[in-house]
């Protein structure tokens, strides 16, 4: 049930964002589309994490734990960022491009799954590296899928 009101919360935020902004220019447009990525991004992160949570503690391997954690992380925020930066541009009668949007959303989860580790490697310090972690954690789909929304869309014309 609260998984369900936080959903909805969601996205009942983005349409209000979305309708106040009649008149988009594109670099508002550019923003709104970032914030729905944003905004999909924790929900299908969150729902990724939820599903990790039930699946890894039942694999034997810590290799298979490891890649059910990528996986979820990469797949459940890029989806979430996917669908929110596509559900921005439908609500901004924005064109763009699906496919783009998708291996952005996608890539951008995948690289949110490996910023802590690698600010790990390189030495940054704990509480730093815990905050970018988590701040990234719904920002980078969305940011991959805003620029494969957009790039679809410029090279089309």
């Amino acid at each position: 049930m609260c998984r369900i009101s936080v959903l909805i919360s969601a996205l009942l935020v983005l349409l209000l964002v979305a309708d106040s902004a009649s008149a988009v220019t594109p670099s508002g447009a550019i923003a709104l589309e970032l914030l729905g990525g944003t905004v999909g991004g924790v929900v299908g992160a969150g729902l990724g994490i939820v599903a990790i949570g039930s699946i890894a503690p039942n694999l034997e391997a810590r290799a298979a734990r490891v890649a059910t954690v990528i996986a979820g992380v990469t797949l459940g925020g890029g989806l979430g960022a996917t669908a929110g930066v596509l559900a921005t541009g439908k609500i901004l009668d924005v064109e763009g491009g699906i496919a783009g949007c998708l291996l952005g959303g996608l890539a951008g989860g995948l690289a949110s799954a490996f910023v802590e580790p690698l600010l790990y490697s390189i030495g940054i310090p704990e509480g730093v590296t815990e905050f970018l972690g988590f701040v990234l954690l719904p920002i980078a789909p969305a940011i991959g899928a805003t620029i494969g929304f957009n790039w679809s869309r410029a090279s089309s014309d």
